[in-house]
């Protein structure tokens, strides 16, 4: 089974940096998932739809994961509350 490489982007570390703790754990563990899949089943992983289909959204309580697939390499781009992540969404179109 391949496995693939997690990735953070400069704003994903920063936005990971900004989290307490306990939830700073918590999406660092989620994140793990999409080593071994990036496209588990299921209602977690949505794909973000508009010009740049290559995006993916992981779900995690009040947060969401940003994400695009490049190889072998999945590539967080951000870790945003839910309500900042419709106005990131936009701006990628």
């Amino acid at each position: 089974m391949e496995t693939f490489k997690i990735i953070l982007s400069p704003k994903a570390q920063k936005d990971l940096d900004r989290s307490r703790v306990n939830i700073c754990k918590k999406i660092s563990k989620d994140i793990r998932i999409l080593e071994n899949n990036p496209f588990p089943r299921g209602k977690m992983i949505k794909k973000i739809k508009g010009k740049h289909s290559d995006f993916y959204r992981l779900r995690m309580d009040k947060y969401r994961v940003i994400y695009m697939i490049d190889g072998q390499h999945v590539v967080i781009l951000r870790i945003l509350n839910k309500r900042d992540t419709e106005r990131f969404i936009q701006s990628l179109s």
